[in-house]
């Protein structure tokens, strides 16, 4: 990356179809060396090494203690991992942390003291920017928006938990939401996945309309919480469910205006924004977090 944090090189990667901790690690050593020898750049001019990942870890440690959409649920140390195959020093960092300083350094929220970045994809997750720093919480785990309680009845969610906010609003739990409308065995059905949600809802079908009002219900209650309790002056809202959508954020808007106290929106005011840098915020935010 550049000083301003633009994008030299752009890689994607699939996640390894068996995700353990050894695979991912792998995949990315394997990804790395291929970029390095297409740039002609040796492994030993790498100065520093950055990833984020959607996870709850501790940032001193690099200790990942719970991935629920990886399916880890014991400590793994992660970074340790890394750094036995890179001399230059590894930065691990939880994937909303990373893009609440990415989007506050270069994007939606630059100027912002008190911001939140929100994403809404697979699963849910904020990272917390309170009086100009990253708030990570005593054990490293703040933020963790998705795994609020309670949103609906009686649904297991990948951290193991039940009725937690990801499992019914984010992009699978609206999915899983779908599933249990319509048969998707049937051949006019199709797959019920998030962009089929959408798309039945942007026809004009009520039930998928229902299941896209209601995540948007419990998120817009939960970031409105968020505004009373943290009095944010700007939440930018990423992820895969929400890029491209903007009608999304109008619905968010109005339920944060809605919900929250009165003083924190009308007083203080909040901005309620799209991401900037999406899909690359947390890259960018790991760069600045990497450069001090």
């Amino acid at each position: 990356m550049g000083a301003e944090g633009d994008l030299v090189v752009r890689r994607r990667l699939f996640t390894p179809e068996k995700s353990t901790p050894e695979a991912v690690v792998a995949a990315v050593d394997d990804a790395l060396t291929r970029l390095l020898n297409e740039t002609g750049i040796p492994s030993q001019a790498l100065c520093g090494l950055g990833l984020c990942i959607a996870a709850l870890l501790n940032f001193e440690t690099g200790v990942i203690y719970e991935a629920p959409n990886l399916d880890w649920h014991e400590p793994v140390p992660f970074r340790e991992m890394l750094q036995e195959r890179y001399s230059c020093p590894v930065f691990l960092e939880n994937d909303c942390n990373a893009a609440v300083l990415g989007e506050v350094t270069y994007g939606a929220a630059r100027g912002h003291r008190d911001a939140a970045y929100v994403t809404i994809s697979t699963g849910i997750g904020a990272g917390l920017y309170l009086d100009g720093r990253i708030y990570r919480g005593s054990g490293g785990f703040a933020g963790e928006i998705g795994h609020l309680k309670h949103f609906g009845k009686g649904r297991r969610c990948g951290c193991g938990g039940l009725d937690c906010l990801e499992a019914w609003a984010s992009g699978k739990g609206m999915a899983r939401s779908a599933a249990m409308l319509w048969d998707e065995s049937e051949p006019s059905t199709g797959p019920l996945d998030t962009a089929a949600v959408f798309d039945r809802a942007g026809a004009g079908d009520p039930l998928a309309a229902s299941i896209v009002d209601g995540a948007m219900e419990d998120i817009g209650i939960t970031l409105a919480n968020m505004v009373t309790m943290l009095n944010l002056s700007c939440i930018v809202i990423g992820g895969g469910v929400a890029r491209h959508r903007p009608a999304l954020i109008g619905q968010i808007r109005e339920k944060v205006n809605l919900y929250a106290v009165p003083p924190a929106v009308n007083v203080s005011q909040v901005e309620i924004v799209a991401a900037r840098l999406e899909p690359e915020a947390g890259a960018r935010g790991i760069y600045a977090m990497m450069r001090g």
